[in-house]
């Protein structure tokens, strides 16, 4: 009930594209989801079994499942950093994860962030802004509950900031890379111990549109692309999710993905139904197409205004500042006028 309340409250007061988004964090807050996230990502788990991941999420043991409730999902911490005055940012998904072989005293060996982004297509460099987040995540680590006290530097935890990009040029379909920290010695040889310096990871994901539903090798870039850009129906990707993933489809799981699977529709169609009144007769994939243009002038717009207010220049000098992209500058750049007469 109370996901269903929520649930409710986000598509009447956002649109559908923020309410898509909501349905997406609380799937890949499933400890099943994370799960093979992490033993593909996380190098501490990865060779660890899939199945005996969730019981170091958040120390939780917890690993039978019941339909009746929501055991598999992490509790989470609090996304809302305010660690740094004036630049407050909020986390997609923030939780703690227990080590494997730690000392069974250790709560928290690790902070692991997920971003589901939902377009490659960003004024900065997403992973630039994946660097920062870790950054972040190591700076309020310090006399915070969990982290560590005073000058007690040999207790900073380790980072994961793992971002999901669900739409990207060809290009970067299939990339998974990874970021760390690695020691190079430039005169005399001497290593120090990697767990001094190993404290942070970016992890930068980007799911091809297509895979081929009959290989037989389900990894996490395939489950990613069922789960969030696969056209098939709530139905279907319950079926692959739980024959070839083992993916237990618990009652709040399943309903979940009906209203992923409802809103993604939903989004389509309000693209098309946008694509229409604009005179494409192209059909559902241009209309989505327009849909989805429409909404980033009108991100643009904003982000533009409010430049404009904080630094007194131009529209032109503001959008070459922000790097607005040139195919939809004439259309941002009308907007603008219109808001300013």
């Amino acid at each position: 009930m109370k996901n269903n309340l929520e649930v409710a409250d986000a598509i009447e007061i956002n649109d559908l594209n923020k309410a898509y988004d909501e349905y997406c964090k609380k799937i890949l807050s499933n400890k099943q989801i994370l799960a093979r996230i992490m033993k593909e990502c996380v190098a501490e788990y990865r060779d660890i079994p899939v199945e005996d991941i969730p019981s170091y999420i958040e120390n939780d043991p917890q690993l039978d499942v019941s339909v009746e409730d929501e055991t598999d999902k992490i509790q989470g911490r609090n996304v809302e950093d305010q660690s740094v005055h004036g630049a407050e940012i909020k986390y997609d998904i923030l939780f703690d994860a227990k080590l494997p072989n730690s000392d069974e005293n250790e709560r928290i060996g690790l902070f692991i962030n997920i971003e589901a982004q939902n377009s490659s297509n960003t004024p900065y460099p997403i992973l630039s802004r994946a660097v920062y987040y870790c950054s972040r995540l190591l700076a309020k680590q310090k006399n915070m509950q969990g982290g560590f006290q005073n000058s007690e530097f040999q207790n900073l935890k380790k980072v994961y900031s793992i971002w999901i990009v669900m739409n990207s040029n060809k290009a970067m379909e299939g990339v998974l890379n990874k970021y760390t920290i690695t020691e190079e010695c430039l005169e005399t040889k001497y290593y120090f111990p990697k767990a001094d310096y190993d404290k942070l990871s970016v992890v930068m994901i980007y799911p091809k549109r297509e895979y081929d539903i009959k290989d037989n090798k389900h990894s996490m870039m395939k489950m990613l692309n069922i789960l969030f850009k696969a056209r098939m129906s709530a139905q279907d990707k319950k079926y692959q999710l739980s024959k070839n993933y083992g993916i237990m489809m618990t009652r709040a799981m399943d309903k979940e993905m009906d209203g992923m699977c409802n809103l993604s529709k939903g989004v389509r169609e309000e693209g098309r139904a946008e694509g229409l009144k604009q005179g494409l007769e192209e059909g559902l994939e241009k209309g989505l197409e327009k849909g989805l243009e429409k909404g980033r002038v009108e991100m643009a717009v904003d982000m533009i205004l409010g430049l404009m207010r904080t630094t007194n220049k131009s529209v032109s000098e503001v959008m070459d500042m922000a790097d607005v992209d040139k195919a939809i500058r004439p259309q941002v750049e009308k907007a603008v006028k219109q808001s300013t007469k």
